[in-house]
């Protein structure tokens, strides 16, 4: 085997160290999570009932590593939604499609996460909410987690 092909193996060896996929065996401890939420790219218009992305960054900065995989399927799983609420605060839609972590997320470790987001059915001006929850467990903004926050018209 040659020096760069030895090389090469290692580092793809480290690589995938470095994206660990664990999955969930029980609800996490509320006490020892906690993330900060920052959207970092999103339109400012979109369509009715349309589906576009938004680009966050996820922090977490508990003391609970945030398994990517759930039990069984979906159980249990960690990952980033929204909500979409009026202009005075009033949730317009709770549930929103979640888009998974793309691996686990260990205390001081950051994700960039392309979430897809589809839009209320009747125009207007929204805020949307952007929040992490493990799926059939609890919402990180519920347990004290920071969400990120951002206005965008719909027509």
């Amino acid at each position: 085997m040659s020096k760069v092909t030895t090389l090469f193996l290692s580092f793809a060896f480290f690589l995938n160290g470095c994206s660990q996929q664990t999955a969930a065996t029980q609800k996490l401890d509320e006490k020892a999570v906690k993330v900060g939420i920052m959207a970092t790219n999103w339109p400012k218009r979109v369509a009715v009932n349309s589906d576009f992305s938004v680009s966050a960054k996820v922090i977490n900065v508990g003391q609970a590593t945030l398994p990517s995989l759930g039990k069984d399927g979906d159980l249990l799983k960690v990952g980033i939604t929204y909500h979409w609420r009026s202009t005075d605060d009033k949730v317009v839609i709770w549930d929103g499609l979640v888009t998974p972590l793309k691996s686990d997320l260990k205390n001081g470790e950051e994700q960039k996460i392309e979430m897809i987001v589809k839009s209320p059915a009747d125009p207007g001006l929204y805020i949307l909410e952007i929040d992490l929850v493990q799926n059939s467990a609890f919402w990180f903004a519920g347990v004290g987690s920071q969400t990120a926050r951002t206005l965008i018209t719909v027509n």
